[in-house]
């Protein structure tokens, strides 16, 4: 493999067009047999800091096919993570998930778990993702401090954060009580992500049930009641008390979407 050098591309990469950068990227990306220049290097990991999502991608793209050849790759990588910009942290944090094998480690967690508070839907979905790819080599780690959001994250990122634990299968008792607090006390959208946790924890002490069913029975929000019904048919207690709170919310006469939902679960409990 030869060292490229094409100062034509180092412009297009720096320079201010978008659309540009976006070509030079994907040239890259399909250029990995050619060993990049350090300033080549250099450019394309600033690209993992642009505002734009597109630019981003793309920069992860080229980084993760040259890195299968070129160790300097992930280094230039990582020492994005403590850039005093939120997205080049976040690029960084994306980059070394998109680069695969043992790159994504818990020197990203950080990064990771700031991005899952980012105002932009699709990039926190995205974080979220990379948060359980790492918990599931790290599940201690990730675990607690995905918990321990309860105390220090904002709403946002405490939803995510109930999401993430979910897709991680994590089951402690720690867990089952953080999400009986959220499905409790939270807003609408932390308390449709407790329930979603809380419907996949199992319930041998029957004190889940008890906390979706008040939700199926109690809450203001059509959308929670919703999704309580739900959690109760996914969770598999077939208590006297959920079958009730699931046969009265059946047979709703105000909201056809609950009614149907209700009955959904009890045929996934077993009652036709």
């Amino acid at each position: 493999m030869t060292t490229r050098h094409n100062r034509e591309l180092e412009q297009q990469l720096n320079g201010p067009d978008r659309d540009t950068q976006i070509e030079a990227l994907i040239r890259l990306a399909t250029e990995s047999q050619t060993v990049l220049s350090d300033a080549e290097l250099e450019a394309v990991v600033e690209c993992l800091g642009s505002d734009s999502k597109a630019v981003q991608r793309r920069a992860s793209d080229a980084l993760a096919a040259h890195a299968q050849r070129d160790a300097r790759v992930a280094g230039a990588v990582r020492g994005l993570l403590k850039s005093a910009n939120s997205y080049a942290r976040w690029g960084a944090a994306y980059a070394l998930g998109t680069i695969g094998g043992d790159v994504l480690d818990l020197g990203a967690l950080d990064a990771l778990l700031e991005a899952l508070d980012a105002s932009d839907g699709d990039l926190r979905w995205a974080a979220a993702q990379r948060v359980v790819d790492l918990g599931r080599k790290n599940r201690a780690e990730v675990c607690g401090a995905l918990v321990a959001l309860e105390h220090r994250g904002t709403v946002v990122a405490r939803k995510m954060a109930l999401y993430c634990l979910r897709d991680l299968g994590a089951a402690s008792d720690e867990v089952r009580a953080l999400a009986e607090r959220a499905a409790s006390e939270g807003g609408v959208h932390l308390r449709l992500a407790a329930l979603s946790l809380l419907g996949t924890l199992g319930d041998s002490s029957g004190r889940a049930a008890e906390t979706i069913a008040q939700r199926l029975e109690n809450d203001s929000d059509a959308g929670v009641r919703r999704s309580a019904a739900a959690a109760l048919g996914q969770l598999g207690n077939r208590s006297p008390r959920v079958m009730s709170a699931l046969r009265l919310a059946a047979g709703s006469a105000h909201d056809e979407s609950l009614r149907r939902s209700a009955m959904q679960a009890l045929r996934r409990l077993g009652e036709e």
